[in-house]
C-alpha cells in the first residue's frame, strides 16, 4: 500500500515537474518572439534613425521608406511631409538671401555695416573701391582696415554716439573725388548693441558739374557784359551828339546792331543748353548721308577758309552708310569744330576733316596744323 501510495506520488510528481518545465518553456519561447520583434524594431528604428540624419546632413533629396509597421510607416510619411516643408521653406530663403547678396554687391554705393567696436559686419565691394581700400576687407575686420580717413570714421562714430543720422561731404585724391558719407545709427535687436549703416555715394560728377556751370555762368555773364558795354558806348556818343553826324550815326548803329546780335545768339545757345539738359529738346532723328553734314559745314565757312588764306583737305571715303542723327544739332557740332579750328589755325595752315567706317560705327574729324589746346583744358572739352 505505502509503496502504491510511493508511486503515485511520484508519478504526479513528475507530472508537475514536465507542467512547469513546460511552462517554463512556453514563457522563454514567448520571451524569445518578442524579443526577436524587439530586435526587429530596433533595427527598424536604427535605419529610420540613420535615414533621418542622412537627409538633414548629407542627402537633402533623400527620404524614409514608408515600410514595415503601420506605426513607423505613418511617422515616416509624417517627416517626409515635414522635410518636404522645411526644404520649400530653406530654398526660398536661400534665393532670398542670393538675390539680395547679389543686389548688395553690384550696388553702385558704397555700403558698410559697422558695429560700436569699429568692427565691420557687412561690407560690399564698391565700399573698397571708393575708399581705395588696399586689401581686401572682410566682415570681422576693423574699420580702419577699410579706410583711415577721419571724416569717416568720425561720423560712424557721432551716429552711434548721437543716436541720429550723420552726414559728411569727403574729399579724396587731392580732391580728385568727392564722396558723400551718410552713417544712420540702428539697434541690434539680439542685444543692446547699435550699429552703424554707412552709406558712400560718388558725388564727383554732380561737384565737377555743379563748378562747370559756375565757371559757365561766370563766362556767360563776362560775353554779355562786352556787348552791353559796346552798346552802351555807342548810345551815348550818339546821346552827345553824335546823331546829326549821318555817316557817323549809321556806323554806330550798325555797331548796336552787332552787339545785339552777339547777345542774341549767346542767349539762344544758353536757353538751348538749359533744353539740351533738362530733356526738353527732343532729337529729329534722320538717315542722311555722313557727306550731306560735311559738305554743309565746309560750305557754310568756306568764304572764312578763303579768306584767312587756310587749306581745307577732305578724306571721306565712298559709299559710306546712312547715319541716323539729328541735323541741325549735328551742324552745330560741325560748326564749332570749324569755327574753332578756323580761330585758332594761322594763314597757312590746313584743316583736315576725315569720315570712316570702324566697327559699325561712323566717325567724323576735324584736324588742325594750328596751336592746339593747352594740356590743362583737355579734361574739360566735352563739359
Amino acid at each position: 500500500m505505502i509503496e502504491t501510495i510511493a508511486l503515485i506520488a511520484t508519478v504526479a510528481t513528475g507530472t508537475l515537474l514536465w507542467g512547469a518545465i513546460g511552462t517554463i518553456a512556453a514563457g522563454v519561447l514567448a520571451m524569445i518572439i518578442v524579443l526577436f520583434r524587439s530586435l526587429g524594431l530596433i533595427r527598424q528604428f536604427s535605419d529610420l534613425t540613420e535615414d533621418v540624419v542622412r537627409m538633414t546632413s548629407i542627402d537633402r533629396a533623400h527620404r524614409l521608406n514608408p515600410a514595415g509597421p503601420a506605426e513607423l510607416a505613418r511617422l515616416a510619411r509624417a517627416v517626409n511631409r515635414l522635410v518636404d516643408r522645411v526644404g520649400a521653406d530653406i530654398a526660398k530663403e536661400e534665393s532670398e538671401r542670393f538675390r539680395l547678396s547679389s543686389i548688395f554687391n553690384s550696388m553702385r554705393d558704397g555700403v558698410v555695416v559697422v558695429d560700436d567696436q569699429g568692427i565691420i559686419e557687412s561690407v560690399n565691394p564698391a565700399a573698397g573701391e571708393m575708399l581705395a581700400a588696399v586689401i581686401p576687407v572682410e566682415p570681422g575686420m576693423q574699420l580702419t582696415s577699410l579706410t583711415n580717413h577721419p571724416d569717416v570714421i568720425g561720423v560712424v562714430n557721432s551716429a552711434i554716439r548721437s543716436g541720429n543720422p550723420e552726414s559728411t561731404e569727403i574729399e579724396l585724391f587731392d580732391n580728385q573725388r568727392t564722396l558723400v558719407a551718410l552713417a544712420t545709427p540702428f539697434p541690434r535687436p539680439d542685444t543692446q548693441m547699435v550699429r552703424a549703416l554707412l552709406l558712400l555715394t560718388d558725388s564727383t560728377g554732380v561737384r565737377r558739374l555743379d563748378t562747370t556751370r559756375r565757371e559757365f555762368v561766370s563766362n556767360a555773364s563776362h560775353e554779355l557784359r562786352t556787348p552791353l558795354s559796346g552798346i552802351r558806348a555807342s548810345a551815348e556818343t550818339l546821346q552827345l551828339g553824335g546823331v546829326d553826324d549821318i555817316a557817323g550815326r549809321k556806323q554806330f548803329l550798325e555797331m548796336i546792331l552787332e552787339d545785339v546780335n552777339r547777345m542774341d545768339k549767346l542767349i539762344t545757345e544758353m536757353l538751348e543748353l538749359s533744353r539740351l539738359e533738362s530733356g526738353e529738346s527732343p532729337l529729329d532723328l534722320q538717315d542722311v548721308e555722313p557727306t550731306v553734314l560735311t559738305d554743309a559745314a565746309v560750305l557754310q565757312f568756306s568764304t572764312i577758309i578763303e579768306q584767312s588764306e587756310l587749306t581745307l583737305e577732305s578724306s571721306i571715303p565712298p559709299d559710306l552708310p546712312f547715319v541716323r542723327v539729328d541735323v541741325e544739332k549735328m551742324s552745330h557740332v560741325f560748326a564749332n569744330l570749324l569755327s574753332n579750328a578756323i580761330k585758332w589755325t594761322p594763314s597757312g595752315g590746313t584743316i583736315t576733316i576725315k569720315t570712316w567706317l570702324e566697327e559699325k560705327s561712323i566717325y567724323f574729324s576735324v584736324a588742325d596744323t594750328g596751336q592746339g589746346i593747352e594740356p590743362e583744358h583737355l579734361p574739360h572739352i566735352f563739359e
